[in-house]
Formats: C-alpha cells, structure tokens, sequence
C-alpha cells in the first residue's frame, strides 16, 4: 500500500471517530484482561514500565490484515521496544483463540481477550458494522499512552508495509516520553 493510500485510510477512519472515544490528553479507561498465557495484565501496571501503545483490533482469528499487523510488531518488537514503550493488542476473541493464534506465529507481547467487549466499548472502539458472529468486534485502532495515562497520540496502523507500522509506532512511543504539553485552544 502506498504512502498516500496509507494517509487516505488514515483520513476515512477519522470519520468513524466518535464523541466518546478518548481523546490527545485525556486520561485513558483503565483495564484488567487476560493475555495468551492466561495471565492478568492491567494497563496500570504496564503503564508504571513506560508508555504503552493500545492496539485495538477485528480478529487475530479471522482478520487477515490484522494477524498481519500482529506478525509484523513482533518481527520488529525489539526495535519497537527499544523506544522504551510496550505493545498490547485487544480483541474480542476467545482467550483460547488468541492463544491458538499467539502459538502458531510465536507472538510474545501481551495479546488480551475481551471476549465481552467491555474495555473496547469503554474506549468506544466497538465496530458499528458488526454482527453475527462478529458482533462485539473492534474497529482498527491504536492509542498511545504516556506513563500517567494520558492519550498522547491516536495513530491509525493501517498499511500492508512494516516499515511505516514500526516507524508510527516507535515515534509516537518516543513521542509519548517527553512531558505532555496541552495545545492551547
């Protein structure tokens, strides 16, 4: 995908941005959910390690772009990581299903089930176009928190070109360290 269709799909997605939906320097809702490994893992206590990027997305069972994405962080997590940031990523899926997923393609940073959809609704994430058995999904989705919490940047990762995820992501996790100025209204 090119640069300008990456900035295009950056663009559409704006219009799916709701009201509720936390925004650059609001506190972001706290959660608890379980990993792949059946662990609990708070935004709170990954949040005391540095700033942490909050990937929301469809499916790691059955979205191919989004197990794309998955493969892709984690080909390049220690460069991602060497930002001094943390990914997570959250769906909807089974915490069998992610696990299923997080074995086959070796993922090792925090894959969460919302298999209620409760902490997606609470960033107000949830895909207004789903049902069946999609219905709960997420949209496609990133927030960048900084150390306290805070919404420092709401990138949108869409792009079948690994350089330009890890470079968002890197930069804004970089970005995200630096103390938060309020833009004048």
């Amino acid at each position: 995908m090119s640069a300008l269709a990456f900035a295009c799909r950056g663009a559409v997605a704006q219009a799916f941005v709701s009201a509720r939906e936390p925004v650059v320097g609001q506190r972001a809702p706290s959660f608890t959910l379980k990993d792949q490994n059946n662990n609990d893992v708070s935004l709170d206590s990954l949040l005391k390690k540095g700033p942490v990027a909050v990937i929301f997305l469809r499916s790691a069972d059955w979205c191919a772009y989004c197990q794309l994405q998955l493969v892709q962080i984690q080909q390049n997590l220690k460069e991602i990581e060497s930002s001094g940031g943390q990914i997570v990523a959250i769906s909807y899926d089974s915490p069998q299903k992610i696990k299923l997923f997080a074995d086959r393609r070796k993922i090792t940073f925090p894959l969460l089930s919302d298999a209620g959809s409760k902490v997606i609704d609470a960033y107000d994430m949830r895909s207004p176009v789903s049902n069946g058995n999609q219905a709960g999904c997420s949209r496609h989705g990133t927030f960048i928190l900084d150390r306290e919490g805070l919404v420092r940047a709401k990138p949108y990762l869409i792009s079948d070109q690994p350089r330009l995820l890890v470079d968002a992501l890197d930069s804004a996790l970089k970005e995200a360290q630096k103390p938060f100025v309020k833009a004048n209204p």
